[in-house]
């Protein structure tokens, strides 16, 4: 039987985070989106609305990171993220769409009217004051920041050690994000360093393109040796399927994925990262920020 007729949909109202500065050196989107569920998510500015991002900081972010600013609005309990477009987002398009012309699809770019208004108002989000984050386990919106004065330490986070750290999903298994552990690994490797003994590290690629990406690199012959277990794309641990699920609620796993709700990853505890936290946790054995440097001895 077929059946036809209309949904009715009421349009979401809007909320903008204007993004300006740059992101410090070890700081990435994922770290931004921590700090917006912990500073506006967990208020409820975002629930049920549009999240919006734009302004000159967020032309400093490749594609891959703006992608992860839309894809965790879910987590902030919005309806969707829009990121506005550029020169940089048409030439991704384009690369990736053989015949695809610039000039079709600029004509298809849409911009907030002057004077725009929002219901859930306007947030300037100064990316320079941003610190690595790390959400305690629950949710994500349990984000902390790092404490510069402490090194590589997580402020207010007492020394958590780790049985496995996960790097993947549609959040963290894309080109930038392989980039990202594979400069972690590569200054560990060249340290002589590697996976700390008692941790499993697994790095999952989020398409069969990501994957063919860090092999042409030679990311992936890195990974080998510095004891990173790589699995092939698919959804994993994000949802409960796979290597780097917990088996026991004892074990403390620090993960790029984007939400760390009970058993959403087993029944374990799990800590939400960046790559570059989630990469330089699985050499340290506990939760550290990245910094560039931090294996020299």
């Amino acid at each position: 039987m077929v059946r036809s007729g209309f949904t009715f949909v009421e349009v979401p109202e809007s909320i903008r985070f204007e993004l300006v500065g740059e992101l410090a050196p070890g700081v990435t989107a994922k770290d931004v989106m921590l700090y917006i569920l912990a500073n506006h998510a967990k208020r409820q500015e975002t629930l049920d609305r549009v999240m919006e991002f734009g302004g000159p900081g967020l032309l400093a972010l490749s594609p891959d990171e703006r992608a992860t600013l839309a894809n965790m609005a879910t987590e902030c309990s919005a309806k969707a993220g829009v990121v506005e477009a550029d020169e940089a987002t048409l030439s991704w398009i384009a690369a990736r769409r053989p015949g695809t012309r610039l000039e079709d699809l600029r004509a298809k770019l849409v911009a907030p009217d002057p004077g725009a208004e929002y219901a859930g108002g306007v947030h300037a989000i100064d990316l320079a004051a941003i610190r690595p984050m790390v959400a305690t386990p629950g949710d994500p919106a349990k984000g902390i920041p790092s404490d510069p004065t402490n090194g590589a330490l997580i402020d207010d986070l007492p020394e958590v050690r780790i049985d496995i750290a996960y790097g993947g999903s549609c959040t963290a298994g894309k080109e930038v994000d392989l980039d990202l552990y594979a400069r972690v690994m590569r200054e560990a490797l060249e340290a002589g360093l590697r996976v700390k003994p008692g941790v499993e590290f697994f790095i999952q690629f989020g398409s069969k393109s990501v994957e063919d990406y860090a092999r042409a690199r030679g990311y992936v012959d890195v990974f080998e040796k510095t004891g990173v277990k790589v699995i092939h794309p698919g959804c994993g641990a994000c949802i409960g399927c796979g290597p780097g699920v917990s088996s026991s609620r004892d074990q403390v796993t620090v993960s790029a994925i984007n939400r760390n709700y009970q058993n959403r990853s087993g029944p374990g505890q799990l800590y939400l990262a960046s790559p570059l936290t989630v990469a330089a946790s699985a050499v340290a054995g506990r939760i550290v920020a990245y910094r560039e440097g931090m294996f020299q001895r």
